[in-house]
């Protein structure tokens, strides 16, 4: 499965040299569908492992946008956490327990543009070899895996309504030559992201 925790994004660089904006996790869209798009609107959350390393700074977070592929997005804010966040998109703030960071409003608003990422503050840095949890405040079109689990350094949570709290993203079923496949059991799905940032 497409997923790459070296420099192979858009960005270019290289981890290993300080002050080089560079891609440190990259899942670009790895799902096939053949009847419709890769894609949904919601609400997301997506845990992220760094790579090992002193630290990251000047952290940018996009998501892929499911059409057209390759291409990233952003809406909203997004979140920086230390752990699992289970409540509302609403309640999200700087008081939520593991706050690291946010972004500031993007400028797109919820129109979602292509090509646009989070910038998270210059005060951030993200220790290696560490997972964190990015989380949006904002419903937004976005791709995921849908029915399998490509990034082993995470997992995706998502809901569909602001009064609904976030949960872990099982996988989907799918039709296949006109038949429906049921979702295999027990598999939870990501979402599809780059992170790039800085080694301190």
């Amino acid at each position: 499965m497409a997923c790459s925790q070296n420099p192979a994004g858009p960005s270019g660089g290289d981890p290993s040299v300080p002050g080089s904006l560079s891609t440190l996790v990259d899942v670009p869209i790895a799902v096939s569908v053949t009847d419709g798009l890769v894609g949904t609107w919601n609400f997301v959350g997506q845990s992220v492992t760094t790579p090992a390393g002193a630290g990251f700074g000047n952290v940018h977070f996009a998501r892929y946008h499911y059409n057209p592929r390759g291409e990233t997005t952003a809406f909203g804010r997004i979140y920086v956490l230390d752990r699992e966040y289970l409540g509302l998109p609403g309640d999200l703030s700087p008081s939520t327990p593991g706050f690291l960071a946010r972004s500031e409003p993007e400028k797109s608003g919820m129109s979602n543009a292509r090509g646009s990422e989070y910038t998270l503050p210059a005060n951030l840095t993200l220790a290696g070899n560490t997972k964190y949890w990015f989380y949006t405040d904002t419903q937004g079109a976005f791709a995921n895996s849908f029915d399998l689990d490509i990034y082993p350094g995470g997992n995706m949570w998502h809901t569909g309504y602001f009064g609904l709290a976030f949960y872990q993203s099982k996988a989907s079923g799918r039709m296949v030559n006109g038949v429906f496949v049921p979702a295999p059991p027990g598999v939870t799905i990501d979402a599809n992201f780059r992170l790039r940032g800085t080694t301190r």
